[in-house]
């Protein structure tokens, strides 16, 4: 892995922008999940029904304004975009402060929607940036940083956030901390190089579903970013599949308590990081579809470790209380599990990395930043629709284990279509 261009200019500055970025959404939505469920919530189905809602209002800014928001960034130059993008998520948070001092529901979830548009705003800009500052064979690494970066975020947001406004005084030290992680945010970004200049000529269409439907239409023009846009999302369904059940997981499948949920989500996070490493360390230049042909064996990897871990926790042995972590990994079938687990997310970070270069490098200029809005459209679509998809197999009453079963088939049924769709794509015209 090449890391010598980590710590200059053109890549250090904009790495803390969205490092931050992502760790202050987190610490914020996770306080306020935290504080729905144990103080503002009159009863668990309430509580349930307004933490469903806040994942409803944080996704929502995505499929209305990541269409615009690639417009304009392709429109105008983009590092004037994040400063102001920066700028704004300060005066977002001073109103996360007063919502998270005076504890209203309201206020709060306007805040999250808020939250939602700015992260709109910024996510077409980040990946569309960084081959404006990065060398083609720099490029690779750049994206591991950025993926394995975000899922450290991720967790420390959520351990941070969870944590911190619980205790004696907390809504205040939370609402400090947003500012704060805020300002440092728009430090980082008066740093980040100007970028090239955008096409002056590009028609910014106000018309939103029009300009989602318009956005949506290049995956005509561009079929192999789209390909990778089409992968990328497939993994977020993944994800998120995972990530939403790893607490009824540990809980009722392997008798795990609070501190074992941690356990399995830092395991997540550190998966993706080492798989993101792993891309940058060995994953060859990526120049075209054919240079990552080879991720559907990572496809059918995570199937296979999907059907160990469930083999694995039909084989443990729940005791009378929940059991923390030192007596958890005294259980081999819950450390199968765990590993499993290690190794489907290892497997993603890996997946994902090369796809984002793809799409990156299949991509024109002045086309780039719409294509990534493309990309979160879609993530965000498949997010949904791993919610759907899991409420309607617990309607049919299966159980945690048969959804990851039927995970495990779905996630063949894709590999079958990367493999085909692939070969398609790069058989000469």
């Amino acid at each position: 892995m090449n890391n010598g261009f980590f710590l200059t200019r053109r890549f250090f500055p904009l790495f803390w922008v969205q490092f931050l970025g992502a760790f202050n959404d987190n610490l914020f939505k996770n306080a306020l999940v935290m504080l729905i469920t144990f103080r503002l919530a009159e009863s668990p189905e309430q509580a349930g029904l307004l933490i469903t809602l806040a994942a409803g209002i944080f996704i929502l800014p995505f499929f209305l304004f990541s269409a615009f928001a690639g417009q304009l960034a392709d429109k105008y130059e983009k590092t004037a975009l994040i400063r102001k993008i920066k700028l704004a998520e300060i005066l977002i948070m001073l109103f996360g402060a007063m919502a998270l001092m005076t504890q209203s529901v309201e206020l709060l979830f306007a805040v999250l929607f808020l939250m939602g548009v700015q992260s709109a705003f910024f996510g077409p800009i980040k990946y569309a940036v960084l081959p404006e500052h990065l060398a083609d064979q720099e490029l690779l690494d750049g994206n591991g940083w950025f993926s394995a970066s975000t899922f450290v975020a991720i967790l420390l947001g959520t351990i941070a956030g969870g944590w911190v406004v619980l205790t004696d005084g907390g809504e205040t030290g939370m609402a400090a901390a947003i500012l704060v992680v805020a300002v440092l945010g728009y430090v980082a970004s008066r740093f980040v190089p100007v970028s090239a200049a955008g096409d002056a000529s590009l028609t910014v269409q106000w018309n939103l579903w029009r300009n989602t439907r318009q956005e949506m239409a290049l995956r005509h023009d561009f079929p192999q970013a789209f390909f990778a846009v089409l992968a990328i999302s497939w993994f977020w369904f993944l994800g998120a599949t995972y990530l939403s059940q790893i607490p009824v997981l540990v809980a009722d499948q392997l008798g795990g308590d609070d501190k074992v949920v941690l356990l399995f989500l830092t395991v997540f996070s550190v998966g993706i990081a080492l798989g993101a490493w792993l891309a940058g360390r060995y994953q060859k230049p990526v120049r075209s579809l054919t240079n990552v042909r080879w991720l559907v064996w990572l496809l059918m990897a995570i199937s296979v470790a999907i059907l160990i871990g469930n083999l694995a926790m039909n084989q443990v042995v729940l005791a009378d209380d929940l059991v923390g972590i030192s007596m958890f990994l005294t259980q081999w079938p819950s450390v199968v599990v765990l590993v499993t687990m290690l190794l489907i997310a290892t497997f993603g970070g890996l997946f994902t990395v090369p796809l984002y270069t793809l799409l990156q490098v299949k991509t024109p200029h002045h086309f780039r930043s719409r294509m990534v809005a493309v990309n979160n459209i879609t993530n965000a679509l498949l997010m949904v629709v791993s919610s759907v998809f899991i409420m309607a197999l617990y309607a049919f009453e299966f159980d945690l284990t048969q959804i990851l079963y039927s995970v495990a088939l779905l996630n063949l049924l894709v590999a079958f279509w990367y493999l085909k769709r692939g070969r398609v794509l790069t058989q000469p015209s």
